[in-house]
């Protein structure tokens, strides 16, 4: 969870913070959402990918839903890549009391929505498997257990996630 500073305040204008007292928040694809208290966070994914952690012994969860698996270096980091959101989603979780070895993550989406990507010279290396493959690629490097994943699919998902639990529901659309 090092560096990750300089990433964090890049990100600041792609965020999204529920400031009501509502118990649900939408995560659009280029944001982050955490909260120390129990929330609701409803995604709809396609090739996108939903990263979402939990510390349930504190009550701190969040999400990420981002729409490529990496940042290139050019332009200005943000949450649209997997790289940069997730690394920036376990800080924030940090920096809300999380503790960092209670973290768990659970994975969503990485479709491959579109007959002509299922060909098989190209299903191999479509984007939503490359969202996928870069989530676990971090995970497993910051050591955070992955408890499931539902990926992979030839439709979109609704997700609702938990914070506090790390409950989630799948619905497929």
């Amino acid at each position: 969870m090092k560096n990750r500073a300089a990433t964090l305040h890049a990100l600041r204008a792609g965020e999204s913070r529920d400031a009501a007292a509502s118990t649900a928040h939408f995560l659009h694809a280029g944001q982050i959402f955490v909260s120390a208290k129990a929330q609701s966070i409803v995604l709809i994914l396609g090739s996108c990918v939903a990263v979402c952690i939990w510390d349930q012994l504190n009550g701190i969860g969040g999400a990420t839903h981002y729409l490529l698996p990496t940042w290139d270096g050019r332009g200005t980091a943000s949450a649209r890549f997997g790289n940069v959101a997730i690394s920036a989603l376990l800080q924030r979780l940090v920096e809300e009391g999380a503790d960092p070895r209670q973290l768990r993550a659970k994975i969503f989406g990485g479709g491959c929505l579109f007959d002509s990507m299922r060909a098989p010279a190209s299903n191999k290396d479509h984007l939503g498997r490359r969202n996928v493959e870069i989530a676990l690629e971090i995970l497993a490097k910051e050591h955070i257990p992955i408890e499931s994943t539902e990926v992979n699919a030839h439709t979109g998902l609704r997700i609702v996630f938990q914070t506090g639990t790390g409950a989630a529901t799948v619905n497929t659309l």
